[in-house]
């Protein structure tokens, strides 16, 4: 802001304190469009129904919708399920298996045999358990940041009458990127097909006619694969990943009311002072505590009104008393 604003806006609150009227209702000097500097006429409403005692000063003020902030948590991934595959646990053996048949032959005409072909199972069948893993979109997800609100602001009406307006202000919204489970982690099961070894034996085509002859088995050790433990598969809750987001809304609507404010001739540097004083004491930064109404003291008084809900504009008697400001 240039020096030239400055000394007019200045000038403004020293004009309202002279009238005994809010800043925000004697201000003059306000912005163009262009960054000029144009006047604009005092006019105050009149109260009505309303008593007032020779000496008392009465202004307008606007109460304003009290700020809250919260902080929330916004899921940037949901939760899901992963598997945990547990493999199956084989184990080397082996396994006697006949290769040859007994049998009796006789001296004069031997026995014959004949090639026989045999499956023996070496490795029975088994299930293994395969992990699909989840599939994520990532999305786009719009988050109202700040809500939308109501204020007042002074306008000109028919005549030239000043005329407060309402103003929709409104919401902000931040896209914030979050990934959506399309499709969770799964498992299938895929079926390992049992193993067989072909032995080739010998039987008994013709067993001999004259002269016994005891033939005894042939045994073969053969080499198999027996399942110790078989395979699993166990279920696992992962939980969602959130995001903690200051959230703004205000809680109730912008009223216009009248108020009692200290009369141009009661405002001196004592007064001024004390207010100063109690303003930094309770977190309020008015400046050094001078006696002198400056605008950092006005900024930081309408800071205090605005957050306990009170008339906003001048130095009221509820504002004094709010902040245990002695005025007599």
């Amino acid at each position: 802001m240039s020096t030239k604003k400055k000394q007019l806006l200045l000038g403004s609150v020293l004009t309202a304190l002279a009238l005994h009227l809010p800043y925000s209702i004697a201000q003059t000097a306000v912005d163009a469009p262009n960054g000029s500097v144009m006047e604009q006429p005092i006019s105050v409403p009149s109260p009505t129904d309303l008593e007032v005692n020779p000496g008392e000063c009465w202004v307008y003020g606007q109460i304003k919708p009290r700020e809250v902030e919260k902080t929330v948590a916004v899921t940037v991934k949901d939760s899901h399920t992963t598997i945990e595959v547990t493999p199956a646990e084989i184990k080397r053996g082996y396994k006697q298996v006949v290769t040859r048949e007994g049998t009796v032959t006789y001296r004069l005409q031997p026995a014959t045999y004949k090639r026989v072909a045999e499956q023996v199972l070496v490795r029975p069948e088994t299930t293994r358990f395969v992990k699909v893993p989840a599939v994520y979109e990532e999305r786009q997800k719009r988050v109202v940041v700040e809500e939308a609100r109501t204020v007042i602001e002074q306008c000109n009406s028919i005549g030239g009458a000043a005329a407060f307006c309402a103003k929709e202000i409104p919401a902000k919204e931040q896209w914030v990127k979050v990934q959506v489970l399309v499709q969770p982690e799964q498992s299938k099961v895929e079926v390992v097909p049992a193993k067989y070894e072909t032995v080739t034996k010998w039987v008994v085509d013709q067993p001999a006619r004259v002269v016994e002859v005891s033939l005894a088995p042939k045994l073969e050790e053969v080499p198999i694969d027996e399942v110790v433990k078989p395979a699993s598969a166990n279920p696992r809750q992962v939980p969602a990943q959130t995001r903690q987001m200051q959230l703004k809304s205000y809680s109730g609507k912008p009223k216009m009311v009248m108020r009692r404010a200290v009369c141009n001739g009661d405002l001196n540097s004592s007064l001024i002072s004390s207010l100063q004083q109690r303003l930094a004491d309770v977190g309020y930064n008015p400046g050094p505590v001078d006696g002198m109404l400056g605008e950092k003291t006005i900024k930081a008084l309408q800071s205090f009104q605005g957050d306990n809900e009170l008339a906003v504009g001048a130095i009221t008697f509820e504002s004094l008393d709010s902040l245990a400001v002695k005025y007599y």
